[in-house]
């Protein structure tokens, strides 16, 4: 497909009180969808307990043209305008999507904007978000004077990480040996670690000879540890290998200590990718598990995704003939409940 220049904006309105009720018990939707430059674009948001994210997505099997791709969402206030705090743009180059490529901005519209009327519409019912999206080839290479290649800088930090290069803290787990890594890049990116190793909850001993900081980790695996580690500092989880003796269940285990280990520390992202992995295993003997992990962790997505496998009628009667059934109605009984309120509008029983 021929690179080319295209570009759009999409306004949509999400119901205030739909949000203020997707904070208490999760809620998301799709904003709309679109054909730009040749390609399927989604736009959808999700509402917790933290507040409402935005997402934008390209689709899983396409490969997009070298292009520099710039979008933009905005929260308008109730005269059309853009509200500059609730502006967010960002922009990527020659993004290959045969994995999946998803932005996400977390904490787009916050439980206080809902108090705040000149926010919403005239109606005083809605919110209205305008979202900007262009693409715009790359020039040809003899035409370039100069060309940017894409940013290296995971490259960079996960060299540091394997290097240990001034290395400030340790992790000892139990069981599983220690990890080096640097105070300022957890920091940075884990809300957790901040608060552990710069905040109120600092904690951990200091080596003789006033060394590294050393934490004992006593709830998480090594090798869960390690690509938590891997995450912070590349923005990505290790590559799996491919081996087709891989037992399935042994995957979907892995990804689901990784979600609570993202969720321990913070990491949002990190989330998503596990909830997305983990979609892919929702199965009638597993449905239970999800659902429950789903709940546990505030995944709104997940869960969707487990109550769209049961909308169909025989999946959710695999499902009910299983140990899983009786797990949920004893452990989650609310989640229980939400799942029959929504099977009541798409099954005719």
């Amino acid at each position: 497909m021929a690179a080319a220049a295209a570009s759009e904006h999409h306004l949509f309105e999400i119901a205030a009180n739909q949000l203020g009720m997707g904070m208490c018990m999760g809620y998301g939707g799709t904003c709309w969808s679109s054909r730009i430059g040749g390609y399927d674009w989604d736009c959808s948001y999700s509402a917790n307990s933290n507040g409402v994210s935005i997402s934008l997505a390209l689709p899983y099997h396409s490969i997009l043209e070298p292009h520099n791709a710039r979008f933009k969402f905005s929260l308008l206030d109730r005269e059309g305008r853009p509200v500059p705090s609730r502006t967010r743009s960002s922009s990527f180059q020659n993004c290959c999507t045969h994995q999946g490529w998803k932005w996400t901005c977390d904490g787009f519209i916050t439980r206080e904007d809902l108090e705040r009327p000149e926010y919403l519409n005239k109606d005083g019912g809605s919110f209205t978000v305008r979202c900007d999206v262009s693409l715009k080839p790359f020039a040809a290479k003899d035409d370039a004077f100069v060309t940017v290649p894409p940013s290296d800088l995971h490259q960079h930090l996960g060299s540091l990480l394997a290097s240990k290069d001034g290395a400030d803290v340790a992790f000892q787990v139990a069981g599983g040996g220690t990890f080096s890594a640097h105070r300022c890049v957890l920091a940075a990116r884990s809300p957790v670690f901040r608060a552990q190793l710069f905040g109120e909850m600092k904690e951990g001993k200091t080596t003789a000879g006033g060394g590294s900081v050393v934490i004992e980790i006593e709830d998480m695996e090594a090798s869960v540890f390690g690509s938590l580690l891997v995450f912070i500092y590349t923005d990505s989880l290790p590559e799996e290998e491919e081996d087709d003796d891989d037992d399935d269940e042994q995957v979907m285990v892995q990804y689901q200590r990784l979600l609570a280990a993202a969720d321990m520390y913070g990491l949002e992202r990190m989330k998503l990718v596990c909830q997305e992995k983990l979609c892919d295993h929702v199965r009638a003997d597993s449905v239970a598990r999800m659902l429950a992990l789903a709940d546990l962790h505030h995944c709104p997505g997940l869960k969707e995704a487990c109550f769209d496998f049961l909308s169909s009628s025989a999946n959710l009667e695999s499902f009910t003939g299983t140990d899983g059934f009786e797990l949920l109605t004893e452990r989650c009984p609310a989640v229980l409940k939400e799942l029959l309120a929504k099977l009541a509008t798409v099954l005719i029983f």
